[in-house]
């Protein structure tokens, strides 16, 4: 019996990964540079059951200025997982580690035309009993002289999610409740930021997500054998607040965030993420942060796992139970300049740096606390 982590609603595990991964369109259009520039990144995941390797590459190229960026990525997802994690000892008779394989490849395009910037993206996915197609599109503009600056993106995910029987490459449609295995997911994030001092920025965003299709994990099963089952219709909002405040003098930024979350399945989240930026040293910067988070069950979970075969709701997905957790982390970014110049024969890393990022993830679900880290090298080229 293979145990997938879940029919690609996106996990926990890979949303976190996404969070240290290169962004995408989430919060519209970045600033864009004029520089050619490939960046090699590992990024790693573990918890007590599930591991996550995922290198990746991107590649971004100005033609023929940074008006027009063109961008193409490739990331390897390789998930070792074992089947206990997800609650299914009881059909596996114990744990079971099994290891499937992700291919992920982006194309992107940005533009900038005066105060306004223009982004798109499509990104495909494939694995033994999954394919995924992202497109997105962003766009931002800079508003009462460039003192503040609104922005919206769009994006929609269109999946198929099948399911392998018996662990014998016997490939199925998986359609959980509904009679189709296709999973769309339209995602829109609607933005201000404003300069409210010359060191001092704030902004709002509110994302809305809407989500219809088989929305569980076909390999799960809660505690009394029967089939997780989830609701076909998913709806959420998501407004956050931030502000960013420099302090020159002691090359400090303070960048406060929080975060309310809500949904038709009766969770309610709240998230907390502070982070610190210091420049050490000319070329040397860290980053500090905690986040804490803290949310409700959705109103089809059950804490003893035991469900009655009428119920048309069925979870065994910690994630959909009431919890909290606390995520210290650090990043650490070396710029290698000052290598560039005191070694003629590398002068080719002019621009380039490097960077290590940690996370520890301290959760109260039975998957236990987790751990996710990068190391990324980034040069122009």
């Amino acid at each position: 019996m293979r145990l997938r982590l879940t029919p690609r609603r996106p996990t926990f595990a890979r949303l976190a990964l996404a969070g240290l991964c290169a962004g995408g369109l989430a919060l519209g259009p970045r600033p864009l540079t004029a520089a050619d520039r490939m960046t090699i990144r590992g990024n790693y995941y573990r918890e007590a059951s599930t591991r996550i390797l995922a290198p990746e590459v991107i590649l971004t190229k100005d033609l023929p200025d940074e008006r027009f960026t063109l961008g193409a990525g490739y990331m390897l997802d390789a998930v070792s997982s074992a089947s206990i994690a997800a609650g299914a000892a009881a059909v596996t008779g114990g744990d079971r580690v099994f290891t499937e394989m992700r291919h992920q490849s982006t194309v992107s395009a940005a533009s900038k035309l005066g105060d306004n910037r223009l982004a798109a993206f499509f990104r495909y996915s494939t694995e033994s009993d999954y394919r995924s197609r992202v497109g997105g599109f962003a766009y931002a503009r800079d508003v009462l002289q460039r003192s503040g600056t609104v922005s919206a993106s769009y994006s929609l995910n269109y999946d198929r999610v099948y399911w392998i029987r018996a662990n014998i490459r016997d490939l199925r449609r998986w359609t959980s409740t509904g009679d189709d295995n296709l999973l769309q997911l339209h995602y829109l994030n609607l933005g201000y930021a404003h300069a409210l001092h010359r060191t001092l920025l704030g902004g709002v965003n509110v994302e809305a997500i809407f989500a219809f299709g088989p929305q569980d994990n076909p390999y799960r099963k809660v505690l009394n054998g029967l089939d997780e089952s989830h609701p076909l219709k998913r709806q959420r909002l998501a407004p956050s607040v931030y502000l960013r405040w420099a302090i020159p003098k002691a090359h400090l930024v303070i960048e406060p965030r929080y975060r309310y979350y809500a949904d038709d399945w009766g969770i309610r989240a709240h998230a907390i993420d502070t982070r610190f930026h210091f420049r050490v040293f000319r070329h040397l910067l860290l980053r500090l942060r905690y986040r804490y988070y803290t949310q409700s069950a959705a109103f089809f979970w059950r804490d003893d796992g035991v469900y009655l075969p009428e119920e048309v709701y069925r979870t065994a997905d910690p994630k959909m139970s009431a919890f909290h957790s606390h995520t210290p982390g650090g990043q650490i970014a070396f710029e290698l300049d000052p290598v560039a110049t005191r070694v003629p024969a590398l002068h080719f890393l002019r621009g380039a740096s490097i960077e290590a990022t940690y996370n520890h993830v301290f959760q109260t679900t039975r998957f236990g606390d987790a751990r996710l880290g990068a190391i990324a090298f980034s040069m122009p080229f």
